[in-house]
């Protein structure tokens, strides 16, 4: 495979080690290896951090190998965010995986296809691997769906896309002003949760890259593609080792199944404003949750 594949690695070195045994199948011609430092004042972890590192003595084919290794924790937010930069810096296209994303095998051609076919297209900004919602368009005779959603376990995307990413969340202030969140999903609920994540992420209250993406392929009116058949087996949901996903949630853990190939690519471009929702409820809030979470926001108990 050409398409180079960036790997990112903390303290959890048999999962990082699961995922580096689909990756040796794929045998990629180029590896990106990024580690974050261990956190202070957490001495059981400067172990599992070194194994994770020690990794890279696996990869037995031949290829090129590059590596970043943290003398410092960076945090999830601006660790990933840097190693984000340093990847999409040295490569024009790649694909990304963390340690708790298993793809399966037909994720790699998956990917590797769609850079290709989409590569001048300027909307299209995210190529994801997962589709928890995929009982919802199995049926479908397309391969995959054109969405706003940004699935970050296990994706592929560009160096052209990339550089629209704002950490930092500007102009969120104009989306919010210009109502841009209606384009996006039409429940008012809906709207109201994800400007909240938007807002308490910029504000630093919650430790995520992804919703920083998220915003960003929004803010550019970009689209998502996200295959009609989960491609990713996450082992971290419901972990104690997950940082933003500790909850054991049943419908998010959805076995990864394999992607039929030549893929069946649709001729229009348009999100399904039902399967939108769907993978609001799935990835995000259910929606009895989302009901009570709206009426505490709604009296300022959240």
């Amino acid at each position: 495979m050409q398409t180079p594949v960036l790997l990112l690695f903390f303290n959890r070195p048999d999962q990082a080690g699961a995922v580096l045994d689909r990756v040796r199948e794929a045998r990629p011609a180029r590896v990106y290896v990024h580690v974050d430092g261990p956190r202070p004042n957490k001495d059981d972890e400067v172990a599992q951090v070194e194994k994770c590192r020690s990794l890279v003595q696996s990869i037995d084919w031949p290829c090129e190998i590059f590596t970043l290794f943290r003398t410092e924790n960076k945090g999830l937010r601006h660790g990933v965010y840097d190693a984000l930069n340093w990847f999409f810096t040295a490569e024009p296209e790649g694909i990304i995986l963390e340690d708790d994303c298993i793809p399966d095998h037909s994720f790699f051609q998956f990917c590797e296809t769609l850079l290709k076919e989409y590569r001048f297209d300027n909307k299209i900004m995210h190529i994801a691997g997962s589709n928890v919602a995929e009982r919802f368009v199995k049926h479908l005779p397309q391969s995959v769906i054109f969405s706003k959603f940004s699935l970050v376990w296990g994706w592929a995307s560009w160096r052209r896309a990339w550089q629209q990413m704002t950490l930092e969340f500007e102009g969120l202030e104009s989306f919010v002003s210009e109502e841009k969140i209606k384009g996006f999903i039409r429940n008012p609920m809906a709207q109201t949760y994800m400007l909240d994540k938007f807002e308490t992420t910029k504000q630093g209250k919650n430790n995520s890259w992804a919703y920083a993406w998220f915003y960003s392929i929004l803010k550019n009116e970009g689209l998502c593609i996200v295959p009609a058949r989960n491609l990713i087996q996450n082992t971290g949901v419901g972990t104690e080792t997950a940082t933003n996903t500790k909850a054991s949630l049943k419908h998010q853990q959805v076995r990864a199944g394999k992607i039929e190939f030549p893929l069946i690519l649709p001729t229009v471009h348009q999100p399904d404003p039902a399967f939108e929702i769907q993978l609001f409820y799935h990835t995000q809030k259910q929606k009895w949750r989302l009901f009570l979470w709206y009426c505490l926001h709604a009296v300022g108990l959240r």
